[in-house]
């Protein structure tokens, strides 16, 4: 929207600079910046191999861009180096995502919205962050047999004003608050144990650990009420479709990526994910954070493939038509 001013600005770069004898950035010519990049290049791999340079990418990329970095720096140069916008912005959807689900992908979608029963928004301000989105909501909400909506933040915002439950954690506490919800929703027997056996592991472990935090425990470290606690957990228990929507309240916060976990964790005891209506959405601060890591941009592989997948690695391997174990993504982890 306001692209215009940095276009015009007098302070914007309209030729490469390069840093010569005199220490001084000074004008080059494209052609000259290039011929350094290269040669540059060459020297490092030569002396210390692909592992010696690194990548850092912008947020202001296309698709084809973030793609085609990729390869130059997996395939082409071979180093795993490769980190984006992501590392601030949304680092911890993309290992949240993989905890659970083993890919940085999401497990729903938009279209879930305008049909389910319940909707959670944990540090998630949509009517501020999201205002087309927001208005699909409310369409929801103002129409015929309305979601319930259940928010998690320490402000009373215009989304918390809308929600039927509103838990406002004391800063910091998104963990303990979201251990004693899954804990109230495992006590009600408001579980999918057949999805759980299925395409679940180490329920019996979140089980033990979420029984800690029983719903006067969290009011002491959450500030929130035992009845307000109670009646969320009620919510999220009882409506046979849910979409949960994570965001910055949580991705910049403490123990972000457990907590993000936790969020995905309520989904997959209930069994809700994957079907109409259901899903978790691990947001994004801006529309290139995901670009970034699906082209495989940053530390990740493109398309939602996995490192710790031998198919995936092989895949990408056949499709550079690099050796698999020559160069990533085979024979190095990326550096987060």
């Amino acid at each position: 929207m306001h692209g215009w001013i940095a276009n015009h600005s007098d302070n914007r770069l309209t030729q490469p600079l390069i840093r010569r004898d005199s220490g001084q950035l000074e004008p080059a010519s494209w052609d000259e910046a290039m011929e350094l990049i290269v040669r540059r290049s060459k020297e490092i791999y030569e002396q210390y191999t692909a592992n010696a340079i690194g990548f850092y990418t912008s947020g202001q990329l296309f698709l084809e861009e973030y793609y085609t970095l990729a390869v130059i720096g997996k395939a082409g140069l071979g180093t795993p180096h490769m980190d984006g916008n992501t590392r601030l912005c949304t680092a911890t959807a993309a290992a949240a995502l993989k905890e659970s689900f083993g890919s940085d992908g999401q497990p729903g979608s938009y279209t879930d919205l305008d049909m389910t029963e319940g909707i959670l928004h944990v540090g998630h301000n949509i009517s501020n962050t999201q205002t087309v989105l927001w208005m699909r909501i409310l369409d929801r909400l103002s129409g015929p047999n309305p979601p319930k909506l259940v928010v998690i933040d320490p402000r009373r915002t215009a989304t918390a004003a809308k929600a039927d439950v509103h838990l406002a954690p004391r800063v910091g506490t998104n963990v303990p608050l979201l251990n004693g919800l899954l804990h109230l929703i495992i006590e009600a027997g408001h579980i999918d144990q057949d999805f759980i056996d299925n395409h679940t592991m180490d329920f019996d472990k979140l089980r033990q650990t979420v029984a800690k935090y029983s719903p006067e425990r969290v009011e002491e470290l959450t500030d929130v009420p035992v009845a307000d606690l109670r009646a969320a957990a009620t919510i999220l228990g009882e409506v046979k479709s849910l979409v949960s929507t994570v965001l910055q309240g949580v991705y910049q916060s403490n123990q972000a990526t457990a907590a993000a976990v936790q969020v995905n964790n309520i989904n997959l005891i209930r069994g809700l994910i994957g079907k109409p209506g259901s899903g978790v959405l691990q947001m994004n601060g801006q529309p290139t954070a995901q670009n970034t890591r699906e082209c495989g941009a940053d530390g990740d592989l493109p398309a939602f493939r996995n490192w710790e997948n031998p198919d995936h690695v092989q895949q990408l391997a056949d499709l550079w038509n690099i050796e698999k174990n020559s160069s990533p993504p085979g024979n190095r982890r990326p550096m987060h």
